[in-house]
């Protein structure tokens, strides 16, 4: 692979050209699952979780870091039919165009033409500059039978997160999310985690929380009373099974350690041992649930390591 341009002369969009020239390409070296040592890619949440034509989604990734600070989020999407082996193909004529282009300098008029046009190929997204979402064809699905409107199809979509100073393809994170739009009687929602138990006492969103340097802790999650769905499932032979979700959470520490990284609901509960020489006085635990359908949601967990 070759170096990118240096940050300095690096505008938004030649940061994005590069992104998506080599996004394919890129190789990490890994580290414990749960353990944010690095520039990760935890989560993506569409919204809706499961969409029918004429619908616009909207997307949300959970990236997260110890130090790095974001220049870009490159969101691309496309027909899971359409994509190659690198994922979607863009028009790399235009993004080519693009190199150099820097959105602030432009008109309101100007932005929205030229963020029509990166929609045109695939670009869904360029955040800070462009709120990632997609609209569904109103036709998408037709020509199906109505069994196979029913499984849908696939919308596939890839980020890469790019910290600021990035200067080789190692320091872009990259993820991939497939979203079902159906006609499913029973669509697929977002589990939502209302609140969190830690050491028995009951969270509300955005609380922070003193913990003691090198001390054990037991954590929770709660979902909300309506996370877990029953919903039909039809079987090869035509026959309609009625299911119960089966919502599983993954654990992620910024610091310290955790003695599961993964658990099966309602067995949420696991334990995060803070460290005892903490590299920064605030650190952060998340956790993710998922419902086996594509849903998504999760929880951001800020924490004050008191020595």
């Amino acid at each position: 692979m070759t170096t990118l341009y240096s940050p300095p002369r690096l505008a938004p969009f030649g940061l994005l050209l590069a992104a998506t020239l080599l996004g394919g390409c890129l190789t990490t070296e890994l580290s414990s699952s749960w353990l944010v040592d690095r520039l990760r890619i935890l989560a993506v949440r569409p919204e809706p979780a499961e969409p029918s034509p004429g619908d616009t989604v909207s997307f949300e990734a959970l990236v997260v870091s110890p130090d790095a600070e974001l220049e870009l989020v490159l969101w691309i999407g496309c027909l899971a039919d359409a994509a190659g082996v690198l994922g979607c193909e863009l028009d790399m004529d235009l993004l080519g165009e693009l190199e150099g282009l820097d959105p602030e300098s432009l008109t309101p008029e100007e932005l929205a033409e030229l963020y029509q046009e990166l929609q045109d190929v695939g670009l869904i997204g360029a955040e800070p500059y462009l709120p990632p979402s997609y609209s569904v064809p109103d036709d998408l699905l037709d020509g199906l039978s109505e069994e196979e409107q029913r499984e849908g199809l696939s919308l596939f979509v890839q980020i890469t997160a790019m910290p600021q100073g990035a200067t080789d393809e190692d320091d872009f994170e990259l993820a991939y999310k497939r979203v079902p739009v159906s006609m499913a009687s029973t669509p697929n929602h977002n589990p939502q985690i209302r609140a969190l138990l830690f050491d028995g006492v009951e969270l509300e969103p955005d609380t922070v929380v003193e913990v003691d340097a090198g001390q054990s802790y037991e954590l929770e999650p709660v979902l909300a009373d309506d996370a877990v769905e029953i919903y039909e499932y039809w079987s090869e032979s035509g026959e309609v099974e009625e299911r119960v979700e089966e919502p599983y959470y993954s654990f992620f520490v910024q610091e310290g350690s955790i003695d599961i990284p993964f658990a099966l609901h309602p067995y949420g509960e696991f334990s995060w041992t803070a460290p005892g020489e903490p590299s920064d006085q605030e650190r952060s635990i998340w956790i993710i649930v998922q419902d086996r359908r594509g849903g998504m949601s999760w929880w951001s967990q800020r924490v004050l390591v008191d020595g």
